[in-house]
């Protein structure tokens, strides 16, 4: 080959290079979903934290609805305001749905490895970090753009200093920074003590978006009071008992919603939502739930009973790029037990 072939080769990689806008590396947008907004009450004024004090109520003040896939390196999310009460205040969030590790280990690790024995379907799986604190510190421009809690500070030499001022979440990771739940587990953040007449911000920021709809749904409550530990959202939920990693998943129920192209929520309260809800989501969370200290044979029942059902009808997972529209594709909560690794396999 002539040094002119190259040369034309190279020119052309070089114009390809010219065009190269990297969208490919996003997901693609959903009509009529945004990925930057901003949630409100349901007559549009600020969100005002709710008094729980049964599972009815907790339902009743749960609010459910939909983000879109961030478009750019900045990111996505949904804000919300509230004005402080001068007491504690809750924010919980669950993002849709589940999400285990599966568990491969040749002998037994006991009842809570053998519980994750069965994969997952990690593509119906999202997730949102939780960012808050007073609005007058949040850098971002609500339903436009999202920010942080960060300011910047100059010191005697001139340098300007980062301070981190985020109130939420309320535990940090090894490196200083907020330390937030991982994907598809509910994230919670209380304020001790807001001041009374003040607004807060909550960034509810989209880590990750389900594979595949790429609209990822969720359940979200402000409440007065704390959310852990005695008289708390959690002590209500479970009836005075303590909650869990694994029992927490149950405190939002309903939180995977169906993909309508015409309609994103919100929804205010469980009945509100209950019509765009996935069958058998809240059925699979439950089982979830309440194998938290067993040896987890109801769920593995349910992921089973799923597979065969799929089977049966003729059916297999639609793991990639579902809408709900083709009927030889099923929603599966479990994942396709061939994709187990095998010993000697990478």
């Amino acid at each position: 080959m002539s040094h002119n072939c190259y040369k034309v080769g190279f020119a052309l990689l070089l114009a390809a290079g010219c065009d190269y806008s990297g969208d490919f590396l996003f997901a693609q947008p959903v009509e009529g979903l945004d990925d930057v907004w901003v949630l409100t009450a349901e007559n549009g004024d600020l969100i005002v934290p709710s008094t729980v004090t049964t599972i009815d109520e907790i339902r009743a003040a749960t609010i459910y609805a939909e983000v879109g896939a961030p478009q750019t390196t900045a990111g996505g999310g949904v804000t919300i305001d509230f004005i402080g009460t001068g007491g504690a205040v809750c924010i919980w969030v669950d993002p849709e749905t589940v999400t285990w590790n599966q568990s491969v280990a040749s002998q037994s690790l006991g009842d809570f490895a053998t519980k994750f024995t069965y994969p997952d379907n990690v593509f119906d799986d999202g997730d949102l970090d939780i960012l808050g604190g007073l609005s007058v510190y949040y850098t971002g421009s609500p339903g436009e753009t999202i920010g942080d809690f960060q300011v910047a500070y100059e010191d005697s030499l001139g340098n300007e200093i980062p301070i981190d001022l985020v109130t939420c979440p309320n535990t940090f990771d090894r490196f200083g920074g907020p330390s937030t739940a991982g994907r598809g587990f509910p994230e919670f953040c209380e304020i001790e003590a807001t001041d009374a007449g003040i607004s807060y911000t909550v960034l509810l920021e989209s880590f990750a978006s389900p594979l595949d709809d790429d609209r990822l749904s969720f359940g979200v409550i402000v409440t007065n009071g704390l959310c852990v530990g005695p008289n708390s959202l959690e002590s209500v939920a479970f009836g005075g008992l303590v909650g869990s990693d694994l029992t927490d998943e149950c405190l939002i129920q309903g939180e995977s919603l169906m993909p309508d192209p015409n309609e994103f929520g919100p929804h205010y309260g469980f009945d509100a939502a209950a019509h765009r809800i996935w069958p058998d989501s809240i059925e699979f969370e439950s089982q979830f739930c309440i194998d938290a200290g067993s040896d987890g044979a109801q769920m593995r029942q349910f992921c089973n009973t799923e597979a065969d059902s799929i089977q049966a009808a003729g059916a297999r997972c639609g793991w990639e790029d579902f809408d709900g529209s083709n009927p030889d594709l099923e929603r599966c909560f479990c994942g396709d037990p061939i994709d187990t690794p095998q010993g000697g396999s990478f």
